[in-house]
C-alpha cells in the first residue's frame, strides 16, 4: 500500500546529491465525466484535423516490456483507447506533428530528453497539438543532468518546476494532494475518496456542497490523508488548476498554449501505478484522451450500464445467525453477489472452535446452495483459519500458505457443487506470489486492497504485473474505514454511511463504471436503516435500467473478451470512420462517442444500436464479429478551441453525481444498409 519517496528520489536525482536523511515513505493512493463543451469541445485548433490517435512518446531504448511502458498500454486498455506507441528519433525525423496525434510523455521512463525534442514539443503544442506531460519526463538530458534553472518543459507546463539549481535535492518533495472546488466533478473521483481540511469523514451528498475556495484532500483505506511525491513550483499558473500540494504547489492543471493545450500533471504516475496505486493515472489518463482530446472510448462496462458488486466475506460461525437478518433487510431479493467463505472450524489460532467449519455445518451449507441456486459466485475467503493465515502468509513459507489456500478453496467447493473461480484475502493480506498462483488453479477475480477507489484492473505489485487475464477487485473505501465495522469503532453516523452508500450507488450508475463494496454478514447489524435504504435506491436504479448486480467471475469473463476487441478510427469520406473487430462476437460492447465532436453516427457495417445520451452517441454493438460506423463531425466541431483557463467552472449540486443523466434513445439503427445501398 506505500512505496518509499526515498527510492524514487534516488533515481531522480544525480550521483552524489542523494541526502543521507530519507525522506518519509510515501503513501499511495488506492473514473464526474470532465464536461465536454466546458473542455472546449475537444475538436483540433481552428482549421487543424480533430485528434484520432493517442500517442505515448518513448525514448529509443525503451523496452516494449517495461513495466512502466505496460503500465500506460494497460490503462488505455483498460479504459477503452487505443495507444499507439513512437519513439523520440521518429518524431525528431518529422517536419510536423504526428497528423491527428495528441502525444503523453510519461514520467521515469522518459526523464532524459535531448534539447531537439523539447523545442520540437514546443513548436507543435503551440501549432495546435494536445500534450499530457507527466512529472519528470524530459527533466534531464542524454547524460541525466538537470537544467540548472529549471525543467525545459517548464513554459509548456506554466509553472515553473524541477527548479534543481535553486533548491538542490529539496527540488523534490511529498504533500498531500488536495483538489480544487471547482475540478470535482472533472476529475471525479469516486464517493469516500476526498476529505474536507479540519474533517476526518469523507465528502457526502448528504454534507453541504464545498465553498468556491474550499480544499479536498485525497484520501485512503486505513491510511486517511494521502502524501506524494511532487516537484516543488513556483510562479503563477494561467490555466485551470486541477490539484494543488500544500504551499499552492502546482499538482496538475490543464492550461492553453497558443492553438494547444498542455495537461501537465506533477506526479509519477506509472511510478505510483506499479505500486498498486493506479487510481490517479486511470484519472489523468481519462481525463486527457476522452474530455480534453475528444477520443471516442469503448466502455469498460456491458452495454455501457454501471454496475455494482457485492463481495460478502463469510469469515466466522458468528455469520451463520446474521443470514437471516440480512433476509429480513431484503439483501437476498437482489444480486447476483460474490460470497466467499473461510470454511475452517477456527479464526484466530487453531482450536479456538470460533470458525463456521462448514464441513460439520448442516445451517451454512443450506446457505451456500441458497447462494449457487441464486446464481452468486461462491468463492473462497483465504486459507481456513482466517486471522491467523492473514497474519502469517507474508512470513510464513508458501507452502503452507498455499496448502491453506487449496483446504479451503475445496471445501468451499464441495460445499456449492461448482468450482472456485473467485478470491479474497483475509485481512486484506494477498502477497504477489498469490495471483498467478490462483490462475494456475482457475481463479480469474480477487478483492484486492490496492489500487483503493479503482474500478477493476490487472493490478501491479512489486513493480510487475499479475497474470493479464486476471482482474484485481479494489474496494471502495469510506475514507480510512470500508468495513461496517471498522466504520462503527470510529463512531461514524448512520446518516453519513448511508448518503455515502447512494452516493456510490449514483456515481456507478451515472458514470457507468464498477465498484466493489464488501461486508461481513455480522456488519450489517451496525447500520441496518443504511444498508437498507441503499437496497430501496440500488433497486430504484437497477429497475431504471441504470445499474446492475454483476458477480466479479462475470464481469472478468467480459473483461478478457472486451480485451479482444481491435478497433482504431480512420479517415472516411465525410470526417471519421469507426472500424470494430473481435474475434467471436461483438456482443454486449458499447462505445461511447462525444456528441459535441460528432453528428449523428452511421452505421455501414454489422449490427447496432445507436441512442444519445448526454453528451454522448451510444453505440450498443450487435452479435456479429465486426462493426463499422461513420463519425460525421458536429456542425462546430471545428470552432477554435476554448482556453481552459477562461472556460466557466461546471455546476454540481449534488457533489459527485454526473451532470449526464441517461436519456431515452434519440435514435435506433438496428442493422446497416445492405453494400449496394451504402455504394
Amino acid at each position: 500500500m506505500s512505496g518509499p519517496v526515498t527510492r524514487l528520489l534516488a533515481r531522480c536525482l544525480p550521483a552524489g546529491l542523494w541526502p543521507r536523511r530519507a525522506l518519509v515513505a510515501a503513501l499511495l493512493l488506492g473514473a464526474a465525466l470532465a464536461l465536454w463543451l466546458w473542455a472546449g469541445g475537444g475538436a483540433g485548433a481552428a482549421g487543424l484535423p480533430a485528434p484520432n490517435r493517442l500517442v505515448l512518446v518513448l525514448p529509443d531504448d525503451a523496452d516494449d516490456a517495461d513495466a512502466h511502458v505496460m503500465a500506460w498500454r494497460d490503462a488505455a486498455a483498460e479504459l477503452g483507447f487505443p495507444l499507439e506507441s513512437v519513439r523520440a528519433s521518429q518524431l525528431l525525423r518529422r517536419d510536423g506533428a504526428l497528423p491527428g496525434a495528441a502525444l503523453i510523455l510519461p514520467d521515469t521512463i522518459h526523464r532524459r530528453m535531448n534539447d531537439a525534442l523539447v523545442a520540437r514539443l514546443d513548436q507543435w503544442v503551440r501549432g495546435g497539438t494536445r500534450l499530457m506531460l507527466v512529472f519528470d519526463a524530459g527533466a534531464t538530458d542524454m547524460a541525466g543532468r538537470y537544467h540548472p534553472q529549471q525543467s525545459r518543459l517548464s513554459k509548456l507546463a506554466g509553472v515553473r518546476y524541477g527548479l534543481y539549481g535553486e533548491l538542490r535535492a529539496g527540488m523534490l518533495i511529498e504533500q498531500a494532494a488536495w483538489v480544487d472546488q471547482a475540478a470535482l466533478a472533472t476529475l471525479a473521483l469516486p464517493p469516500g475518496k476526498l476529505m474536507r481540511q479540519g474533517s476526518e469523514l469523507p465528502l457526502t451528498s448528504a454534507q453541504p456542497a464545498p465553498g468556491p475556495d474550499e480544499q479536498l484532500a485525497v484520501v485512503s483505506y486505513h491510511y486517511g490523508r494521502l502524501r506524494y511525491p511532487m516537484f516543488a513550483t513556483a510562479g503563477g499558473y494561467d490555466g485551470q488548476r486541477l490539484m494543488h500540494g500544500d504551499g499552492n504547489h502546482l499538482v496538475a492543471g490543464v492550461r492553453a498554449v497558443g492553438r494547444g493545450e498542455v495537461l501537465f500533471v506533477n506526479l509519477p504516475l506509472s511510478y505510483l501505478k506499479l505500486r498498486t496505486d493506479g487510481l490517479l493515472l486511470h484519472t489523468f489518463l481519462q481525463l486527457f484522451a476522452r474530455d480534453r482530446v475528444g477520443l471516442p472510448q469503448l466502455s469498460a462496462m456491458p452495454e455501457a450500464r454501471g454496475a455494482l458488486v457485492m463481495n460478502w466475506h463469510v469469515d466466522s460461525g458468528a455469520a451463520v445467525p446474521a443470514m437471516e437478518k440480512l433476509a429480513a433487510l431484503g439483501a437476498f431479493e437482489q444480486g447476483p453477489y460474490s460470497v466467499h467463505l473461510t470454511a475452517g472450524p477456527d479464526v484466530d489460532i487453531p482450536g479456538d472452535r470460533l470458525g463456521m467449519d462448514l464441513a460439520r455445518n448442516p445451517e451454512m451449507q443450506r446457505w451456500v446452495q441458497r447462494f449457487a441456486s441464486r446464481g452468486d459466485e461462491v468463492g473462497s475467503h483465504g486459507g481456513w483459519i482466517h486471522n491467523e493465515f492473514g497474519r502469517l502468509i507474508s512470513s510464513q513459507n508458501r507452502s503452507l500458505s498455499s496448502q491453506m489456500i487449496e483446504r479451503n478453496t475445496e471445501a468451499v467447493a464441495q460445499a456449492s457443487g461448482k468450482p472456485v473461480i473467485e478470491y479474497s484475502a483475509p485481512t486484506g493480506n494477498h502477497p504477489a506470489w498469490v495471483t498467478p498462483w490462483l490462475k494456475a488453479r482457475g481463479v480469474r477475480a480477487y478483492y484486492f486492497t490496492g489500487d483503493i477507489g479503482m474500478a477493476p484492473t490487472r493490478s501491479y505489485q512489486d513493480g510487475l504485473r499479475g497474470p493479464a487475464n486476471v482482474w484485481a477487485f479494489p474496494v471502495l473505501s469510506f475514507g480510512r474505514q470500508a468495513a461496517f465495522e471498522e466504520a462503527a469503532k470510529s463512531q461514524v453516523p448512520e446518516a453519513d454511511i448511508a448518503a455515502w452508500l447512494r452516493d456510490v450507488a449514483d456515481y456507478c450508475a451515472d458514470r457507468q463504471t464498477l465498484r466493489l463494496m464488501y461486508f461481513h454478514p455480522p456488519g450489517i447489524a451496525l447500520f441496518p436503516q443504511a444498508f437498507k435504504q441503499w437496497l430501496a435506491h440500488t433497486r430504484e436504479l437497477a429497475d431504471q435500467g441504470r445499474l446492475r448486480w454483476i458477480t466479479m467471475a462475470q464481469y472478468a469473463a467480459f473483461a478478457n473478451r472486451r480485451l479482444q476487441v481491435q478497433w482504431a478510427l480512420q479517415d472516411g469520406p465525410q470526417g471519421q470512420q469507426l472500424a470494430a473487430s473481435h474475434p467471436d462476437s461483438l456482443a454486449q460492447m458499447a462505445w461511447l462517442l462525444p456528441a459535441a465532436r460528432y453528428a449523428q453516427p452511421r452505421l455501414l457495417e454489422g449490427e447496432a444500436r445507436i441512442v444519445r445520451a448526454g453528451g454522448f452517441w451510444q453505440v450498443h454493438a450487435g452479435g456479429g464479429p465486426r462493426l463499422v460506423l461513420d463519425l460525421p463531425s458536429a456542425p462546430l466541431a471545428q470552432a477554435a478551441h476554448t482556453p481552459a483557463a477562461a472556460a466557466p467552472a461546471p455546476t454540481h449540486p449534488r457533489p459527485l453525481t454526473a451532470p449526464h443523466p441517461v436519456t431515452q434513445p434519440d435514435t435506433l439503427r438496428l442493422q446497416a444498409p445492405s453494400a449496394q445501398a451504402r455504394s
